[in-house]
């Protein structure tokens, strides 16, 4: 649409240029004509009724307009890729404002989620109780080998002795 628009711009002000020179051109005619009446030139082969016929400024008119229209169709489709190279920056600058304003928002879900887990794992260490101690009780354990220790070194003893007194009052066969 711009382009047409241009286009037909372009062929209006190639139509007035037309006319300014053709208007310019009659002007330079005159002052041609005079300069050759107040010379005494008047033989001069520039006469203004056969060089400014309707057919020359029908084809100046003409060749004006359609170069008109031409330059206009070249800078509406100008325009048209200004425009729309400006609308996909904007496009662009728009999408990424979108996109980042969407990534800091994946990203503060991610750590609320985070902040979530870290809250039920720490919540869950305070609460846990484990099933087998970790801490080796070496006092109670030694205290109990120690005493199974000594019955049976009392135990030894007392066999001993049993051993000793029945080999001093004969009882044992040799």
């Amino acid at each position: 649409m711009t382009a047409i628009l241009a286009m037909l711009a372009g062929a209006g002000i190639g139509a007035g240029v037309a006319i300014v020179l053709y208007i310019l051109g009659f002007g330079i005619e005159l002052i041609n004509c005079a300069c050759q009446i107040i010379t005494c030139d008047c033989n001069g082969g520039d006469a203004i009724p056969a060089m400014w016929e309707g057919g020359s400024f029908m084809s100046v008119l003409l060749f004006c307009t359609i170069a008109g229209a031409v330059i206009g169709l070249i800078y509406g489709i100008y325009k048209m890729k200004v425009a729309s190279d400006e609308e996909a920056r904007r496009r662009a600058a728009a999408d990424s404002e979108e996109a980042k304003k969407q990534r800091i928002k994946w990203a503060g879900e991610v750590k609320q989620k985070a902040l979530s887990v870290a809250n039920t794992c720490e919540k869950n260490a305070k609460d846990y109780k484990a099933l087998i101690s970790p801490n080796y009780k070496a006092d109670s354990q030694m205290d109990t080998i120690m005493k199974e220790l000594a019955n049976a070194a009392e135990l030894k003893g007392k066999v001993d002795a049993m051993a000793n007194d029945t080999k001093t009052k004969g009882g044992a066969s040799k």
